[in-house]
């Protein structure tokens, strides 16, 4: 269930469509317009897993598509459209400054410390909420895409056969992050989309370089046992 790709984009329509109605919004209220489609979709989708939990890949795949294809109406027939929508969904990562990350860290310190010290938010609603001020706050800084990827790429790195491995998923997304931020300074590379690809990249490698060397084994020994 892409939860997290289709809360990145609402939110990111969200900030295309305050973008236009007001020309110059505060702060304060682009990041209550942002928190509020984010925490609004996200008890939406809580809401279809209580009520129709047969359903709800169907309709967060279908909050994606028709948040993204409104994303492209609002913005035709605007001159700078391809830049806003650039900017949502790949962000300008080498252009964020210590300020704005300053400006978010409550946000991600509240989270952590909901998450570690009350055990009931971890689940349900609570999950949810934490859910989309995650993520609400990280699409502002670095774009749609790169949240996506970076939730969803280390954790595949670090699937092996007994579970998932903390220290890989780490490792993985670490490795990517540097990888990108510096070969995309060096090379003038677009930062956000690099940062996917590395992101993908790093991941294939710690699956290949952590895969199931037993089962390999096991399967060599039986191609090569004769038969009886």
């Amino acid at each position: 269930m892409f939860i997290d790709l289709a809360t990145a984009q609402v939110v990111g329509l969200a900030i295309i469509v305050l973008g236009l109605w007001l020309e110059d919004p505060s702060w304060m209220v682009r990041q209550s317009t942002s928190f509020g489609a984010g925490v609004g979709i996200a008890l939406f989708f809580r809401w279809i897993e209580r009520k129709a939990p047969d359903e709800q890949e169907a309709v967060i795949g279908s909050c994606f598509i028709v948040a993204a294809s409104t994303a492209l109406l609002v913005l035709a027939d605007n001159p700078h459209g391809g830049e806003e929508l650039r900017h949502v969904l790949s962000g300008q990562i080498l252009f964020v400054e210590w300020s704005d990350i300053a400006a978010f860290a409550p946000i991600y310190g509240l989270v952590a410390v909901l998450w570690l010290t009350v055990p009931r938010m971890r689940t349900g609603s609570g999950f949810f909420i934490l859910f989309a001020l995650a993520v609400t706050a990280s699409v502002q800084l670095v774009g749609v895409y790169v949240v996506f990827a970076s939730l969803i790429l280390p954790a595949l790195a670090a699937r092996g056969p007994t579970g998932y491995v903390l220290a890989r998923a780490l490792a993985s997304g670490t490795a990517a992050v540097v990888a990108a931020i510096v070969i995309s300074t060096v090379a003038d590379l677009p930062a956000g989309p690099f940062l996917v690809v590395c992101f993908a990249v790093s991941a294939a490698a710690t699956r290949l370089l952590h895969r199931d060397g037993g089962r390999w084994k096991g399967a060599g020994v039986r191609r090569g046992s004769s038969p009886g």
